[in-house]
């Protein structure tokens, strides 16, 4: 028997092998009759890139480039959720309210993760295991390693491995 889960967070990198993730996630939201927020964490630029851009552009506002350039990119993200979404539940022949929000946040990927689903009172986080390879092994990745150290909330980790 499952759990009554109420509702999913699903978090993704919008990479190239994460829709196997997505299906898991919505899969367990059919069966269960739960909602799913998406959600997609940009890293901020970071130190070493502000002293990058700082010692090309002597005479910029580095801080307002960096702000500028988020709110692109946090918009840029949120475009490329929203098409993810629906060609998934189009190609599916999903209902299109499974997915009740889509939320694209800036920080460190996994604390925000963890705050985004304590805040959206998630049941489940549903997220990729592995984002790269080490000597040939699968690894968990470092988000997902992190998320489940300290996640009171239970975390799906779904293999998204080229294989």
């Amino acid at each position: 028997m499952l759990p009554n889960y109420t509702h999913i967070l699903y978090a993704t990198d919008i990479g190239r092998y994460t829709r196997p993730v997505f299906r898991n996630a919505v899969a367990l939201a059919e069966k269960t009759g739960a909602r799913i927020t998406m959600l997609h964490v940009v890293e901020p630029l970071g130190n070493t890139g502000r002293a990058v851009i700082g010692a090309y552009l002597p005479d910029v506002d580095v801080h307002a480039i960096e702000r500028d350039a988020l709110k692109e990119v946090l918009a840029t993200m949120h475009k490329r959720l929203a098409k993810f979404c629906a060609e998934e539940l189009s190609a599916n022949k999903l209902e299109s309210d499974i997915v009740e929000a889509l939320e694209v946040a800036t920080g460190l990927p996994s604390e925000e993760i963890i705050r985004t689903a304590e805040s959206r009172h998630a049941d489940l986080i549903v997220m990729g295991s592995c984002t790269h390879s080490l000597l040939g092994h699968a690894a968990i990745g470092s988000t997902a390693r992190k998320v489940l150290q300290h996640s009171h909330i239970p975390v799906l980790l779904v293999p998204n491995l080229t294989h």
